[in-house]
């Protein structure tokens, strides 16, 4: 007996040293395990050199934010374009602030002004671009499930590309990959700001789902799986009726 529990001890702690052992790149932010997080009320200098709360933008209407640093040159300049060109195409200018926060401890506002002005978001006042105390940002970056790893031999961070919906000081959703399509983006907007959507499984994610959902024309079918939900019924019924159809039989006898 003792031996069998000092091995499930041993198997614990090699369990838990591996897990610790996963680098950040491995493991991507997980919705699922941050939602409705609180976050941290940070202080915030914008590009114009204005000092502002996390929670001052969030008071106004839902946030939006995503991580970048500058210097990239990966994802980030892409990233960003495509979520301009997915926010231009919703067409919900006013329905909720954009934040892009710098996670680059080198990054000044005049960097992010430079950053504002070749995105030609200078004068759009619904996107803040900002920089934070590195202990800060740590802390936001953290309660997101957003990480980044300096990569030495490129001169780089790694890090993943991601939007995450923030209301009333909590974490919404998070909408993580390189791409940000317009449909994405209206559910993400949607949900931060309190309106119901609609959710489906991923392919292959659940066996037995009674209801599958097309993203594509936002139709509902019935899947295999409600049948499995017919079978008590139709098991109750049938049983039923034997025992009817037994009972009327014995009465007949009886006569």
């Amino acid at each position: 007996m003792r031996t069998v529990a000092a091995l499930l001890m041993l198997t614990c702690v090699a369990a838990s040293a591996t897990a610790q052992a996963v680098a950040p790149r491995d493991t991507p932010p997980s919705e699922e395990r941050l939602l409705n997080a609180p976050v941290p009320d940070i202080w915030l200098t914008t590009a114009r050199g204005v000092r502002v709360r996390l929670s001052q933008i969030t008071a106004r209407r839902p946030l939006v934010l995503t991580f970048v640093f500058t210097r990239c040159a990966g994802v980030c300049s892409p990233f960003l374009r495509a979520w301009l060109a997915a926010d231009r195409a919703l067409g919900r200018q006013g329905a909720y602030s954009r934040l892009v926060l710098s996670f680059d401890p080198r990054d000044t506002g005049d960097d992010m002004s430079a950053l504002a002005h070749h995105l030609d978001l200078q004068e759009n006042d619904d996107w803040i671009l900002a920089v934070s105390d590195p202990s800060d940002v740590r802390r936001l970056a953290e309660a997101i499930g957003f990480w980044w790893d300096w990569d030495e031999s490129r001169q780089q961070f790694d890090h993943p590309a991601m939007l995450a919906g923030i209301r009333e000081g909590r974490l919404v959703r998070l909408l993580v990959g390189g791409s940000v399509s317009s449909a994405r983006l209206d559910e993400l907007v949607r949900e931060v700001s309190g309106e119901f959507i609609r959710s489906y499984p991923l392919p292959g994610r659940i066996p037995f789902r009674c209801v599958q959902f097309d993203a594509a024309t936002g139709r509902m079918t019935l899947d295999w799986g409600f049948a499995l939900l017919l079978i008590p019924v139709a098991a109750t019924s049938v049983g039923t009726f034997v025992m009817f159809a037994a009972g009327a039989r014995a009465r007949r006898k009886q006569r």
